[in-house]
Order: structure tokens, then C-alpha cells, then sequence
């Protein structure tokens, strides 16, 4: 206290001697000595207007200096803004003035008072504390000490607040106060405990001692007394702010005291006091509902808290899995245990919850990322001496029996070094469904090769050997060897045991077919009645489809009358597509040369099928029966309109020639000669053309006319080769029969012979076209190409229908789809071979989609779906293509049909899109339950094509923040980007949408 003593009786001294001076000078100094006594009596307003007018007459610097520093001082005692200012200035102008420390003591006090601390503390540190008076060192000891404490030096702030409590009168409680404060806030809990109930007994600070108590036994781990203090205090402030805190406290005490119905009752009153509730304490209530069996608000809390990837959330996750197993959820169990095991904060949990992760992908067959083999390889590796070993190798052996996810599946079973017989068993298995998913996606080579490995292993699985018999048949058959075909059909139908299968049936037919298509009649014959006697569904398309094969087969045979049941029962089976069946019926009874009841029969066709393919047989087969009956009239107007309707068939030019020869024979040689030349013209090269001349020569020569003739072969140039030389002749036969050997070199050779000795000869077209299927055979697709539009160029229609085909075919292979779509449209224009005419279909549908001409696409998937034969795989494109166009049209309604029936089979990629376009299209249209139910649908049965289910995955996260479900939505997006390997945009989703549920 001498510190402080001294320089206050200097202080004292000093306005001693200044009274004296005072006298001396009063008559000069008037004003000043009034500003001073006026400053003295605190009355500041008045000295500021005292001294500022003595400033203005004085020249007295001693004494204008210590007017300046009163009313510097008197402006910071009346609060004004402008204080530090003020202040700040005078200590520039004076700066070795004696008033330095009360000044920084007064700019810091300002700023202080402005809650700017960091200043504050710069400016109490530029004073000098033995300086100032009592009061004013009291004052400063506080405000440096709160200022640092408002700056986080606590150290150095108790130290000032010891010094007060020390020394001080009116800071003296607050010291004390704030001294427990920061031993409470650096962990000196004995201390600050002490402090606090020593402060208890005031009221002012009663209830934030109370709180700090309170806190302090908590953290010391003193949950009954936290739980007495709380409690006292909720009674005593049952409005305080801190009351959330409180009841968190009094949550947690009681949780940790095993009382989780107390721990509920006040955690539920701290949610609803906060807005953000610590992760923690959201932790432990979900935990309490869980122990009480409310499953439901233990979801509700412990989904908020997997927000950071830490301890807590791993916890979380494993409760989470637990209480969605009782609610029966086992999806959102699976991906709950599958968060907790990505996690190592603890392996115990971590052991439980892939145990229990692995177990749910097994019973729910969950297999949508390849996780259901690979997580009990996983759970082995990681927990080798774990409880749960033993249970886990079990499971293993049945994962292999049940998973989609084959190829996961076979490298697993590759690994083990000796395999037992049951996993063998299940390796036989997975290699059948290996071929039959690559035969699904049209990969035959690939499904011959997995078929013929499943077979190979022998009889672990006898009924996947005996089906993957039946499969390599189907794949065998496609690629278009019958006899190996109908080899593995026949093994087949000699081991299976149902022979009441629709497999055992299918297999009959096929064998008719495969021998059908050798055109071995007899044996066909005898499997389609085979197949006619096992089939039970009498609505099946095959069956009607097989009654015509065997009408085909009979009239092979000249079994006419047999012939014709067969078709008519067929028509009867399935009249929708009973145009074929139809023709063939008129065309035997034309046999049987009943012409008028083949005429009947095909104006049945014609009225009943006007979009059949048929319709231009069944106009020249009306204009031959009416020419047998010597109705010329009425036949030339079959051929007439034959010719109109259908230009570019095969039959429209012979249709040409019969005209002209019946109006020939009605002495109508003008009418006659107008008909061959427009043959002629219209079809140049072909052999009716060439027929034309030959009977327009005639004509002409009937006619006496052989100049006319002349002038206009003349005219023809080189459009019509009318006779070819011998040496011509000789040369293009003899490399016709090398190429008809299957010597593809010599005939190559010798037809380029040809080309050169006779660049313009009969024959060039049909060497032309044997060059390029050497070239196409070689896949020299651009000489291929060259050569078949050269023989297209020719005019000839020998081989104008395959030229085109290939052509087409090229020019899809180059993905020159603009192209390629010119060319199947002209193919599907003049195709008559059926096969021929379902490749132009496709080829057009295929292209138009590639060209992004979703019109003609439609129209020619429409077109291919009118055929009950068609296979399945291209049916399904089909569908898919139409259904595209439909939404890109904005016509989703008209797709749903077919999305439907593709989303059937989502072993298929057309298939897997599909089943996602159908839910995607509900939720589009709000009917977000039908989405949801197709999506987990779609995960429940998997699918080998991945990016479709990553897409579902991502359209259920939508569904679910659709819902306000946040938890749902993060779930499936956790767990998608946890076993989502492909680099492709679905990352990019997952992460939107992340984005958008952390904000």
C-alpha cells in the first residue's frame, strides 16, 4: 500500500502549491481557476466552457496544457463517443506530459466500455497502475482482468482478479466470482468448487454458482450430487436460461446411473429447449428407447447422430441395425450394420456389426454391389478367431448357392485351394446361371463357354448340368449349328426328370426347328408333333406356330390336304397372327387346283391381314388362279394393283410380264408393248426384264416391226444384257464353281479375272457380289462395301436383296448409322426373304435410335413386335426402343406397359434400365410408394448390370428427402458409395445429394 500511498500525498502537495499560485495570479487566470473548481466539482459541461474561453486569451502554455488535459478528462467522465479521440490527441500533442497514465487509463477504460478488449488491454498496459489513484487502480485491476479474460488469457486475467480480491472493496465478489469462473474453465475443478459455494450465498451470484456447481459434479463423473444440485436448482430458477443445460445434465447423470426412464424425462425436455442438440445426448436417448423397446424414437434420435466419422457414429450405426431389425426393416438394418463395420474406432463393435451385416445380405439375398459373397471373405479375414467362425463358413457355402452376383461368386470359390463337394455343387451352379445371364445379354460364344464348363464338371449339380444342356442347345441354335443343337436337346430330353416342364416341351420344338431349318422335313415332322402332343398351353404362340411348321413340313412332303388341316388349325389357334397360315392354305388348295377356293382364301387374307407381309403373294396368287380361269380381266387387275401397291417386290415384276403377255393374248400388242418396256425400264438388269425383251422381240416381230425392236435394244445400252459370249459364259463359270467349293482364294483370283477381261460382261454383277462376300467374310468391310454398291449400282436384281443387306450391314458396323438407316429403310422396302425382312426392321429401329430419330425408330420397333416368332432378345429390345421413344415424346403413360414387361428379367441391361425407368416415371408423377416398392424390388433381386442399380440407389435417396426421411436418404447414399466402384457420374450424384442434406 506505501506504493500507492506516496504518489498520492505528491498528488495532494501539488494542489497545494497551486492554491497558493492560484491567488497570485487571479486576476490573470480568472477563467481557469473557475474551470478547474467547476472540473473539481464534477460539474464538466461548465469547466469545459471555463476553459475553453480561457484557452482562447491565454498564453500561458503550463497552464493551457493542464486545461487541455481537464477538459480532455471531463469528456471521457461525460461518456462521449468522441473520447478516445479526444484523448488519443491530447497524449500526441503533450506526449511527456505528467497525465500520460490516467489518460491510456481512460482511452483504455473507453474502449473497454466499447466490449473492445484487445484495445482496451493495449492501452491499461501504456498506464502505469502506481500512478493512479485508488479508485482508478481498483477500476484498472478489473477491466485488465476481464479484458483478458474476454481474450483468453486466463493466467494473466486471475492473476489481477487475486490482486483485486487481495486489495479491492468494489470488485472484491465479482473477483471472486470470476477467479472460480476460470479455475472451472482450465480444469481446476477442487478449487472453482470451493469458490462457488462460497459464492452461493449471495444472490447475485447464486444461481450461475448453482450451474457451475452443478456442471463441476458432472464432469467429475458425481452424478448424484449433479442430480441433487440440478434438480435444487431447476426449483429455485424454473425460468433461467441455462435450464437446457440443466436438463442435459440431469440426463446424462441418470443415464449414467442406469436409469434410463429419468434419463428420457429430461433429455426429452432439453430437445425441446434447444434447437441444436449435442450429438451425445442425442446419442443417449436414442439409446435409452432402445433399452425401454420404443424402437421407433430410437431411430428418430440415433439417425442424427452419424453426422462426423468418429466413435459415437459407429456406436450409432450398430444400435441403429439392432433397432431396425425389431421394427422388421432389414433393409435399413443391412446398410445401418454396414456403416458400422466400414468403421475401426472399435473392433468389437466393428466384429458385430459385419457379423450381423454379412448375415442380412445372406438372408435377404441383398446382392446388388457384389457384396454378398466378398463380406463373409471379408469377415473371415478381418475376425479369423471370432465366435462367430464357424456360422460364418456355413453361410458362405449357402451364399454360393444363392447369390446374383455369379462372378463374385466364382472367384471366390476359385480361391479355396480344396474346394469340397458342396461347394463344387454350387460352382456347377453358378457357372449354368453365368451362361444363361450372358445368353439373356445375346453374348452366345460367351454362354458356350460357360455352359460347356458347367457341364464339364460333372454331376455335382445334376439338374444344372441337364439345363445347361438345354441352354448350350439354345446358344448352339442361335449362332446356327442345328446339329450340335439338337445333340444337346436331345441329352436334355433324355435325363430331365419333368416331363411335364415347359423347358421339356420347348426343347421338342426346337428340334423341329433345328432340323426345319436343315430342311431335313421328316425328322422335323416327327418333333413338332412330338412338341403339338407335350405342349399343355394352348394359348402359346409356339403351338400354332409349330401346327404351321408341320403344314410346311407335309406339303414339302405333297401331303396337301394334310397340309392344309395343319394351317387352318393353326389359323384357329392364334388368329391375330394367322395371315401365314391363311396363304399357305389358298396356296395348296391352288395345288389342288380348286382356284376358286384358293381365291376366296386369299381375299380372306387381304380383308382380314392388310398389313400382312403376304398381301403381295396373295395378289399375284389371285392373278394366277384368275388366269387358270381364264378370267383375264379380272386378273389383270390383280397384277395391276400388285404393281401399284407394291412396286419394289420381286413379284411386282413378274406381275409385269404376266400383264404383258395376257394383253398380248387379248390381241392388245400396244397395251402389251407398254407393259414389257415399262418392265424394262423400271427393273433394268433383272431376269424378268430380260424376259420382257425377249417377248417385246416377239411382239415386234409378230408386228413386222424389226426396226422399231432395233432402235430401242439400241437405246438400252448396256442396262440389259441380253446375250453373253461364250468365252464370257465359260470364264465367269468356272470362278462361279471355286467360289460354290468354298475356295474362297482361287474364286477370289479368278472372279477378279472375270472383272478385268470383261469389265462390262453378263456376269459382272454376280462376280461383283461374290468379291464382296469374300470381302465381308474377311471383314474387309470397306472393299465389301464398294463392291456390293457396285452391284446394287448394276440394276441386276438377282442379288439385289443380300447385296443390300450386307451393305446395311456394313454401314451399321461402321456406325455410320445415317446411312446404314437409308439403307435398311430400302430393304425393308423390297425384303421377301422373312429373314432378311426382321434385319431390315431391326436395322432400321437401330440406326434411327443411334441417329437420334425416335420416330422411325417407333415405327419399326411397332413393326417387329407384330411377329409372335420373334426371340426374345430382340422382343426386348424392341420394347426398350419404343419405350425410349415414348419418353422422349413426353408419352411416359405409353410406356409403362412395356417398361413393365422388360423390368420382368433384369438380368438384362434393356431389362435393368428399364425397371429404373419405371420407378423413376412413378416418382416423376408422384407416385412415390410405386417407386419406392419397384426400387426395392430391384435390389432385392439384383441385377448384373450395376449402373442401373447405382442409379436406383441414387432414386431412392430422392424418394426418401422427397419423404423428409434425411437418415433414409444418407443411408442408401453412404452405402452406394461405400461398394460403387465404376468411375462413371454416379459419384458425382451421390455427392449432389450429400451436398444438399449436410446443408
Amino acid at each position: 500500500m506505501k506504493r500507492i500511498l506516496i504518489p498520492l500525498c505528491l498528488v495532494v502537495t501539488a494542489h497545494c502549491v497551486c492554491g497558493q499560485r492560484a491567488y497570485q495570479y487571479q486576476s490573470d487566470n480568472r477563467l481557469f481557476e473557475e474551470g478547474k473548481e467547476l472540473f473539481t466539482l464534477k460539474n464538466y459541461s461548465g469547466s469545459i466552457d471555463k476553459l475553453e474561453a480561457y484557452k482562447n486569451q491565454s498564453k500561458n502554455a503550463d497552464l493551457i496544457q493542464e486545461a487541455d488535459y481537464m477538459i480532455a478528462s471531463a469528456i471521457y467522465q461525460q461518456g462521449r463517443k468522441d473520447a478516445p479521440e479526444v484523448l488519443k490527441e491530447y497524449l500526441e500533442i503533450y506526449p511527456d506530459t505528467r497525465h500520460a497514465p490516467e489518460i491510456n487509463f481512460f482511452i483504455g477504460s473507453s474502449h473497454f466500455g466499447k466490449g473492445e478488449y484487445e484495445k482496451a488491454i493495449y492501452f491499461f498496459n501504456q498506464s502505469d497502475l502506481d500512478l493512479l489513484s485508488l479508485e482508478q487502480q481498483e477500476a484498472y485491476s478489473f477491466r485488465l482482468a476481464y479484458s483478458l479474460l474476454q481474450t483468453g488469457e486466463l493466467d494473466e486475467a486471475r492473476r489481477y482478479f487475486a490482486l483485486l480480491k487481495q486489495i479491492g472493496h468494489t470488485y472484491n465478489e465479482a473477483a471472486s466470482y470470476y477467479m472460480a469462473y476460470i479455475d472451472y474453465a482450465t480444469g481446476n475443478y477442487n478449487n472453482a468448487l470451493v469458490e462457488f459455494n462460497q459464492l452461493k450465498s449471495l444472490p447475485e451470484y447464486k444461481e450461475q454458482s448453482l450451474y457451475y456447481i452443478t456442471q463441476i459434479y458432472f464432469i467429475q463423473n458425481k452424478f448424484d450430487k449433479a442430480i441433487a444440485e440440478g434438480e435444487a436448482l431447476l426449483k429455485a430458477y424454473p425460468q433461467s436460461k441455462n435450464n437446457a443445460e440443466v436438463y442435459r445434465i440431469l440426463g446424462n447423470s441418470y443415464y449414467h446411473l442406469g436409469n434410463p426412464d429419468e434419463a428420457i424425462h429430461w433429455l426429452d425436455q432439453y430437445m425441446a429447449n434447444t434447437d441444436n442438440p449435442l450429438r451425445g445426448d442425442l446419442y443417449i436417448l436414442g439409446v435409452c428407447y432402445y433399452d425401454q423397446g420404443n424402437y421407433k424414437k430410437a431411430v428418430q434420435y440415433l439417425g442424427q447422430t452419424v453426422r462426423q466419422d468418429d466413435a459415437l457414429t459407429q456406436s450409432a450405426y450398430l444400435y441403429l441395425g439392432q433397432a431396425y431389425l425389431h421394427l422388421g426393416d432389414k433393409n435399413n438394418a443391412r446398410m445401418a450394420f454396414e456403416n458400422a463395420a466400414k468403421k475401426s474406432f472399435d473392433r468389437q463393435i466393428k466384429e458385430v456389426a459385419l457379423y450381423n451385416y454379412a448375415l442380412l445380405i445372406h438372408e435377404t439375398n441383398f446382392t446388388g454391389f457384389g457384396e454378398s459373397v466378398t463380406i463373409f471373405e471379408s469377415f473371415l479375414n478381418d475376425f479369423p478367431n471370432s465366435k462367430y467362425t464357424d456360422k460364418v463358413n456355413d453361410y458362405l457355402v449357402e451364399v454360393y448357392l444363392t447369390t446374383k452376383n455369379y462372378e463374385s461368386a466364382l472367384a471366390s470359390i476359385e480361391k479355396i485351394k480344396h474346394p469340397s463337394t458342396k461347394i463344387l455343387q454350387a460352382k456347377q451352379d453358378i457357372l449354368f446361371q453365368l451362361g444363361t445371364q450372358a445368353f439373356t445379354n445375346s453374348k452366345f460364344e460367351e454362354a458356350l463357354q460357360l455352359f460347356n464348363k458347367a457341364i464339364g464338371l460333372g454331376a455335382y449339380d445334376a439338374e444344372a448340368r441337364n439345363n445347361a444342356y438345354f441352354w448350350r442347345g439354345e446358344s448352339y441354335y442361335r449362332l446356327g449349328d442345328y446339329q450340335k443343337a439338337i445333340s444337346d436337346y436331345r441329352t436334355y430330353l433324355n435325363n430331365t426328370r419333368d416331363r411335364n416342364s415347359e423347358m421339356y416341351a420347348l426343347a421338342q420344338y426346337n428340334i423341329g426347328y433345328s432340323y426345319f431349318k436343315l430342311r431335313e422335313y421328316e425328322p422335323a415332322l416327327d418333333w413338332f408333333k412330338k412338341y403339338t402332343n407335350t405342349e399343355k398351353d394352348q394359348a402359346a404362340p409356339s403351338l400354332a406356330d409349330a401346327y404351321n411348321r408341320i403344314g410346311d413340313c407335309l406339303f414339302y412332303n405333297r401331303q396337301f390336304a394334310l397340309a392344309e388341316e395343319n394351317y387352318t388349325r393353326a389359323a384357329g389357334l392364334l388368329p391375330s397372327a394367322g395371315d401365314y397360315s391363311v396363304y399357305q392354305k389358298a396356296y395348296v388348295l391352288g395345288l389342288q387346283k380348286d382356284y376358286k377356293g384358293k381365291i376366296n382364301v386369299l381375299d380372306r387374307l387381304i380383308r382380314e391381314f392388310p398389313e400382312s407381309q403376304y398381301i403381295d403373294d396373295a395378289l399375284f396368287e389371285k392373278g394366277r388362279s384368275y388366269v387358270m380361269l381364264e378370267n383375264s380381266a379380272t386378273a389383270a387387275q390383280s397384277f395391276e394393283e400388285l404393281m401399284r401397291r407394291f412396286p419394289q417386290s420381286s413379284l411386282a415384276r413378274k406381275a409385269g410380264v404376266q400383264l404383258g403377255l395376257l394383253y398380248y393374248n387379248e390381241n392388245r400388242p400396244d397395251d402389251a408393248i407398254a407393259m414389257y418396256k415399262r418392265v424394262i425400264s423400271n427393273y433394268p438388269g433383272s431376269e424378268e426384264a430380260k424376259v420382257a425383251l425377249q417377248d417385246l422381240k416377239s411382239i415386234y416381230i409378230d408386228l413386222n416391226d424389226i426396226s422399231s425392236f432395233a432402235a430401242y435394244a439400241n437405246s438400252l445400252g448396256g442396262n440389259v444384257r441380253f446375250e453373253a459370249s461364250e468365252q464370257d459364259s465359260l470364264t465367269y463359270l468356272a470362278a462361279e464353281k471355286l467360289f460354290m467349293r468354298g475356295d474362297n482364294e482361287g474364286a477370289q483370283r479368278s472372279l477378279v479375272n472375270y472383272l478385268q477381261t470383261f469389265p462390262q460382261g453378263a456376269f459382272s454383277s454376280n462376280a461383283n457380289y461374290y468379291l464382296a462376300s469374300i470381302a465381308f467374310n474377311h471383314k474387309d468391310y470397306d472393299e465389301a462395301k464398294r463392291l456390293f454398291a457396285l452391284v446394287l449400282e448394276s440394276g441386276d436384281t438377282k442379288f439385289l436383296e443380300e447385296s443390300l443387306a450386307r451393305k446395311a450391314e456394313i454401314e451399321y458396323l461402321q456406325k455410320d448409322y445415317g446411312a446404314a438407316l437409308e439403307s435398311f429403310q430400302r430393304l425393308q422396302a423390297i425384303a421377301e426373304d422373312p429373314a432378311n425382312r426382321e434385319a431390315a426392321y431391326l436395322g432400321v429401329m437401330r440406326s434411327a435410335r443411334f441417329s437420334n430419330k425416335l420416330n422411325d425408330a417407333l415405327q419399326a420397333a411397332n413393326q417387329l413386335l407384330k411377329n409372335v416368332k420373334l426371340s426374345p432378345e430382340v422382343n426386348n429390345e424392341a420394347r426398350y426402343t419404343r419405350a425410349k421413344a415414348y419418353i422422349a415424346n413426353n408419352e411416359p403413360e405409353k410406356a409403362l406397359s412395356d417398361l413393365k414387361a422388360l423390368s420382368k428379367d433384369t438380368r438384362t441391361a434393356q431389362g435393368a434400365e428399364a425397371k429404373y425407368l419405371l420407378a423413376q416415371l412413378y416418382f416423376d408423377s408422384n407416385e412415390t410408394d410405386k417407386a419406392e416398392k419397384e426400387l426395392m424390388n430391384f435390389v432385392e433381386n439384383g441385377t448384373p448390370h450395376q449402373y442401373w442399380l447405382a442409379r436406383g440407389f441414387i432414386l431412392l435417396a430422392d424418394i426418401y428427402i422427397n419423404k423428409g426421411d434425411d437418415f433414409q436418404a444418407r443411408q442408401y447414399l453412404v452405402s452406394l458409395q461405400n461398394n460403387y466402384k465404376e468411375n462413371d457420374d454416379i459419384a458425382g450424384m451421390i455427392e449432389d445429394r450429400l451436398g444438399k442434406l449436410k446443408k
